[in-house]
């Protein structure tokens, strides 16, 4: 079987086999394919993502609490099983990303410190609003 004939994945676990110099198409062998740089993009939002704890310490929420959180977002942020809930939400739509970028400006708002106000800004502009963006 030529390399050709192979699945991406099998051409992929051959050792010393050549992969063909294409782009895009089943498999990628170009550094600045698009395709590469969203795997990229994926890997450095799952390192990031491992500073915010699994599980923060919380009980199981009762439905009062609940239906507390379906009047108020503030509350279900507020709240360890709520903030839970809704990043395992997040997970499912792919958007975990959204809750970094709540909770960095929350931590932004808490700071006094101009130059360090300053500097959050910036990272949070960097890391989520600019078009340079891995997370935009």
């Amino acid at each position: 079987m030529t390399v050709s004939e192979m699945s991406p994945s099998r051409a992929q676990r051959q050792p010393n086999t050549q992969r063909p110099n294409t782009c895009c198409f089943c498999w990628c062998c170009c550094c600045s394919c698009s395709w590469n740089e969203e795997d990229r993009r994926r890997k450095s939002l799952e390192t990031h993502l491992e500073t915010i704890s699994n599980c923060e310490p919380c009980t199981k929420p009762t439905l009062e609490e609940m239906r507390v959180w379906a009047q108020s977002f503030d509350k279900l942020m507020k709240n360890p099983a709520g903030r839970n809930v809704f990043r395992e939400f997040l997970r499912t739509e792919y958007s975990e990303e959204n809750m970094l970028f709540w909770l960095a400006c929350e931590d932004l708002k808490q700071e006094m410190n101009k130059n360090t106000v300053e500097e959050k800004a910036r990272m949070i502009y960097e890391d989520y609003i600019s078009v340079l963006s891995p997370k935009e």
